[in-house]
């Protein structure tokens, strides 16, 4: 059991509980939790970003899973369980790059919630984010419903933000 990890998450989730929500105008940066286990097209991806922007200047893909043997094959950066260390600390240097980043977006596509991606979430700067209901209420600004369908989590995702952002049309 990694206790000082939990310790660290913990102490993540209390920040991000006191930070204030900000939906950022226009949508430049973005970075996609990707669970993969759950398919996903590109094409059903390119109609995902086209929901917040046309134009973007950074948009960093990160591939999940619990077990390391799923990743394989996988472009990179990988997510996994062995992430982190005992201490709570990001061994990979492509995920501490990405921490040290500011998003205007977030958006998480997973099924199965970890300590290493509830970690590696609760670190990243990001002005507003998208999640399922299963994760930490803490760590999404709109939650979205739990199905494991992508076309579901588009619809969801352009209905519910379509409110947050009425003046642009879908």
């Amino acid at each position: 059991m990694k206790f000082f990890a939990k310790r660290k998450l913990n102490k993540q989730l209390e920040q991000l509980s006191e930070r204030s929500v900000i939906n950022p105008k226009k949508i430049k940066r973005l970075i996609f939790i990707h669970d993969v286990d759950l398919d996903i097209t590109e094409s059903q991806f390119e109609e995902f970003c086209a929901i917040f922007s046309n134009s973007y200047d950074l948009i960093e893909y990160v591939n999940y899973a619990e077990n390391k043997k799923m990743l394989e094959g996988k472009p990179r950066p990988h997510l996994h369980g062995k992430s982190i260390d005992w201490y709570g600390r990001f061994i990979d240097n492509e995920l501490n790059y990405i921490m040290n980043q500011k998003y205007d977006l977030l958006v998480h596509f997973v099924s199965n919630i970890s300590i290493p991606l509830q970690l590696f979430s609760s670190k990243l700067d990001a002005s507003f984010r998208i999640g399922p209901f299963s994760l930490d209420k803490r760590l999404n600004d709109l939650v979205v419903s739990e199905k494991l369908d992508f076309s579901f989590f588009l619809s969801d995702v352009k209905k519910y933000y379509k409110k947050i952002k009425p003046n642009e049309f879908f």
